[in-house]
């Protein structure tokens, strides 16, 4: 286990870093954010919006009859449509230490997943950069089953999801540097 906790906490050090990089100095990742243009949009929300959640446009058809499942084919095809909207009334502090906090455990339980799979793979003494790259091949298997998928059915900019893969890949990439560094097949005896 010891050989497990202190790689996965220097990768999820790497991972932290990185992500703050990512996230405030390049601007990569806003490109496609979108603001609302206008305030009375927002006022309208809180007006009518009160539970928190994930809001689409249209919605679940109303019913599912076939006239029913036409008109929000009808509804769904003449557009606008709203694929994906977080939306929370209360509001909340963006700089809360309990964010980062949280951040940190979500990279070091994933930076522990990876040290876990890569420590499978000793078995087959793969080279430094093999192992590298068998936790980068990692990020990018995260970027194709979360940000492809919901660039598929959500149609989240292409951009924007590009940037996520190549993203989640360079995180990965610097976590595998740490990981394959600590976590590394055992010497072999020597035979006579």
């Amino acid at each position: 286990m010891k050989q497990l906790i202190i790689p996965s906490l220097l990768a999820a050090i790497v991972v932290f870093i990185w992500m703050f990089i990512s996230w405030t100095v390049l601007s990569w990742h806003s490109t496609d954010i979108k603001e609302f243009p206008d305030i009375t949009e927002i006022e309208h929300m809180k007006a009518v919006l009160h539970d928190p959640g994930i809001y689409t446009y249209p919605g679940e058809p109303k019913e599912e009859t076939n006239a029913g499942m036409k008109e929000w084919m009808d509804t769904f095809k003449a557009g606008p449509v709203v694929s994906f909207m977080v939306y929370s009334p209360t509001g909340f502090d963006p700089m809360n230490p309990a964010l980062f906090i949280k951040s940190f455990i979500i990279n070091f339980i994933a930076a522990f997943i990876a040290g876990v799979l890569l420590m499978m793979t000793l078995a087959q003494n793969p080279s430094f950069w093999r192992r590298v790259i068998f936790v980068t091949l990692l990020g990018l298997f995260a970027g194709f089953i979360g940000p492809f998928i919901e660039w598929n059915w959500w149609h989240f900019p292409t951009s924007y999801t590009i940037v996520a893969v190549i993203d989640f890949c360079i995180t990965w990439f610097l976590a595998g540097l740490i990981l394959a560094w600590r976590i590394k097949p055992t010497a072999q005896p020597q035979s006579v």
